[in-house]
């Protein structure tokens, strides 16, 4: 991608392109700094902070999943479908390990609904594809055992009732992200959004730059034109294809505050 070349110079950028372009905290205090400076301590302090603290509901579900009646247990490969709208069967599944998403497809086009990480429930019954992303190991049972298992398990019921309330929560924030906010600000709020899951500044990309488009209801070059204006401001850094860098998660917040209207 264009903006790998460039990816880590605005931490020590220099000369009449500084002066040019600048960062966003030109604008800002001690204008005794050069903005070159200033850009660097700002990257300087972000790589430091390093961690963020992870969602308060995070805790590893071997811990339950270990009581619970032995389920039928199943590897797929990345590609494969988990989940389709047309499967026969009935069953409640849950991600033991790999990632997965959760999408809509229509007509050749398809609408990311959420991802499911390790720990995340979901059933086989709806409308929603669900494809491996990774190599995943899932463990489902019948979704007539379902309420034997939550008798017995209170805790797999409100596992359960978190992860359907996280996905109606991201389905709901999906619709008014396109219906209300730019396409900045959803990439911002994406960004927090991962950087609040993988709980570090440096966010590990799931798809691709295209796919990334995709769910944020915009084409790869708007995409790669914000990250591109994001470097450049110092506001992230992109180590290499995959990964993300943010430095000022302050200047996130902001954008993903605006709206269109």
């Amino acid at each position: 991608m264009e903006e790998q070349a460039g990816a880590w110079a605005c931490l020590c950028v220099r000369g009449r392109r500084a002066r040019s372009r600048g960062c966003w905290l030109r604008n800002r205090s001690h204008a005794a700094e050069g903005p070159d400076r200033r850009c660097c301590a700002a990257a300087t302090g972000a790589l430091g902070s390093g961690m963020v603290s992870p969602p308060p509901h995070a805790r590893p579900h071997s811990e339950w999943l270990a009581h619970l009646p032995r389920g039928h247990r199943r590897r797929y490969r990345p590609g494969e479908s988990i989940a389709r709208p047309e499967q026969p069967t009935n069953r409640v599944f849950l991600l033991d390990s790999g990632l997965a998403r959760i999408c809509l497809n229509a007509a050749s086009k398809e609408l990311v609904l959420g991802y499911l990480r390790p720990g995340g429930f979901y059933v086989t019954h709806t409308r929603a594809w669900v494809e491996a992303l990774e190599p995943c190991e899932v463990v489902s049972w019948p979704v007539e055992d379902m309420l034997e298992l939550v008798t017995r398990e209170p805790e797999l019921g409100l596992a359960a009732f978190r992860e359907v309330g996280r996905i109606l929560h991201g389905a709901l924030s999906l619709i008014e992200d396109l219906a209300f906010r730019p396409v900045e600000s959803r990439l911002a709020r994406f960004l927090l959004a991962e950087r609040q899951t993988q709980g570090t500044d440096r966010i590990r990309l799931i798809e691709t730059t295209e796919a990334l488009a995709c769910a944020l209801g915009t084409t790869r070059q708007t995409l790669s034109t914000l990250l591109n204006r994001l470097v450049r401001e110092c506001v992230i850094a992109r180590p290499d294809r995959r990964h993300i860098q943010i430095l000022l998660p302050a200047r996130l917040e902001e954008m993903s505050e605006l709206s269109s209207g």
